[in-house]
This record gives structure tokens, sequence and C-alpha cells, in this order.
């Protein structure tokens, strides 16, 4: 049976460094005697490995959560724990293993992912971590079994059609279009209630220089009162709408080289050269076929494991103790 079974093990083993992030959570032991927080079909979750995945649990969310949100994720938590529990009863009941040479390939990738060149010093960093090899092991190989139960029980039963992926286009077009782009200069002229007529007169000297040939770039350097200045002007790349209107409606309307009459601001003149243009594309469906296609396949999926979970958890028997 493993000869067929493990088809998503390759890409867990290669994925050291998220294996080694989720495998190193939450080591610490159960004391002998503790307490019970939940029976699931008669197997127990303790509070020491609630805890621990509430450690790490917190460490993604951060430690500003509020008492409210911490009592939430606490429940969340005890739910997730208990789903898994339940798939890996299914494991159990279906007879499936890992074969432990997995272990040993995920241990030798981890070891060169850490800079470790002994099995002494992974076994040190393990029970600085507060856990041991065992456990280490346990849920590497539960994180495989819940993989494979979920491609077995889930997976298989989740397909995509033509229909679906030209639909989900249809509706989501506005993710695969890119918007106009332009690429500009300006040269800027601040002025104030006390000055606005002399800087009036300065931007259209100024104006009157580049229409008739002055370098655009070197007047910004000149003249430019912007940070854009030393740069001769450059601002880069904008996308159609991102830009201060009028600036915005004066750029996308200018062809590259054209440049643009006075354009007045609250509190400063602008004019504007547009360098490149980059108009408006959407990708066609065949470009992003996979794209779509994951994605549908995706939202079926999440839709498909709620379901399997709560036929589970209808057949199966939850006692909650917290």
């Amino acid at each position: 049976m493993t000869s067929s079974i493990w088809t998503l093990r390759a890409k867990c083993v290669r994925a050291w460094g998220i294996l080694v992030l989720c495998l190193f959570a939450g080591l610490a032991e159960a004391e002998t005697i503790e307490r019970i927080v939940a029976k699931v079909n008669g197997q127990i979750i303790t509070l020491t490995e609630l805890d621990a995945q509430m450690l790490e649990a917190i460490e993604q969310m951060g430690p500003e959560a509020s008492p409210d949100q911490m009592g939430e994720l606490r429940r969340q938590v005890l739910d997730r724990m208990i789903d898994n529990m339940l798939v890996l009863q299914v494991a159990e009941d279906r007879g499936l293993r890992v074969p432990s040479r997995f272990f040993e390939e995920w241990k030798k990738g981890a070891m060169e992912q850490m800079k470790i060149d002994t099995e002494d010093d992974l076994v040190r960093q393990v029970e600085l971590q507060g856990g041991n090899m065992e456990l280490l092991r346990k849920r590497f190989e539960d994180g495989l079994l819940l993989q494979e139960v979920r491609r077995m029980e889930v997976d298989s039963k989740v397909s995509v059609s033509e229909p679906e992926i030209n639909e989900r286009y249809q509706q989501n077009i506005r993710d695969y279009s890119e918007p106009a782009r332009v690429r500009i200069r300006e040269i800027v002229v601040r002025f104030d209630e006390t000055n606005e007529l002399d800087k009036g007169e300065k931007i259209r000297r100024i104006l009157q220089d580049v229409q008739q040939g002055a370098d655009f770039a070197e007047m910004a350097r000149l003249h430019s009162e912007s940070g854009s200045a030393e740069a001769g002007g450059d601002l880069g790349f904008w996308d159609e709408g991102d830009l201060t209107e009028p600036l915005g409606s004066a750029a996308f309307k200018l062809s590259p080289g054209e440049v643009s009459e006075i354009i007045r601001l609250p509190s400063a003149y602008y004019i504007i050269r547009v360098e490149e243009k980059i108009e408006a594309k959407t990708k066609a469906l065949d470009e992003v076929r996979s794209e779509v296609a994951d994605a549908v396949f995706q939202e079926k999926l999440e839709t498909q494991m709620e379901r399997y979970i709560r036929q589970l958890r209808e057949r199966a028997i939850i006692e909650i103790k917290l």
C-alpha cells in the first residue's frame, strides 16, 4: 500500500523550512497526570497539548490579541485539534502507516536547512524546544497522514469543469487585468498667498523654455521644488487612478514625449512630461486557465473538506471539558 498512497510525500519532504517551523512548534511533553480538555471517540486531548498549540497560534497572531480574541482563538485551536484527531482516527482505521525512511529523509533535509552537522546536535536542539525525537517524529507522521486522508477522502472527490472555469474568469476578470500605466517626469513650483503671481510667472517661463526645446529633465534639476528634482523629475510608473487629480487625467491623455500645460494644485504649479505609456490589458482565459482552475479547485476543496469534517463529527462521540 505504501507504494501508492504517498503522493504528497515528496512535496512535504522538500518543504524543509515550513516543516521545521511547524514541527518544532509546541513540542512540550504532557505530564504523567494531566488535565483532559476533550475526548474524541475515547481518545484524549490534554491541557498541555492545547497550550502548546495555543503558543504556536499566538506566535502567528501576535501578542496584541485582546482577552476576547484569546478566548475565541482557544476555541478555534481546540476545534482544529479535534478535527485533526478525527482525521487521524480515519487513517488508523484504514491501516495507513508512514514508512520510517520518510522521517529519516526529512530529518536529513532539516539538518541541512538548520546547518546542523550531527544527529546529536539535532536532538539537543529539539530538547531545547522542550520536546524529544519521538514527539517530533509523531508530529511529522501525523502531518503526512492528515494530508493523505485528505487526498483520499476529499481531493479525489473534487473536480473542476470548463463552465466553472469560464464563470470564475468572467466574474473575477478584474483580477486578470493590468491597468494602464504611465511613467512621468514633473517640474513643480510651489507658492503661497504671498507669492502666487511671481511663482506663476516662473512656471510660465519654464514651460516656454521646455516648449522651445530645453531638456525637461535638466529643467527639473535646475528649477523644480520637489524631491524628484535630483532625479530630473522622474516619478517612475503610475497605475491609472493612482495619481492625484488633475495630474492623473492629464498624464493619461498625453502620448509619450508630450508635455502638459501648467496644472494648478492648491499650493503648487506642475508641468508633467510622459516618458512611457503602457495600455491597459486583460489576460485571455488561455493565459490564466491553470490559475483560474486552481482557484475554483481550492474553493470547492474547502467546501468539501468542511462537509467531510462535519460528517466525521456527526458520527463521533466528542466531549469537551474546558
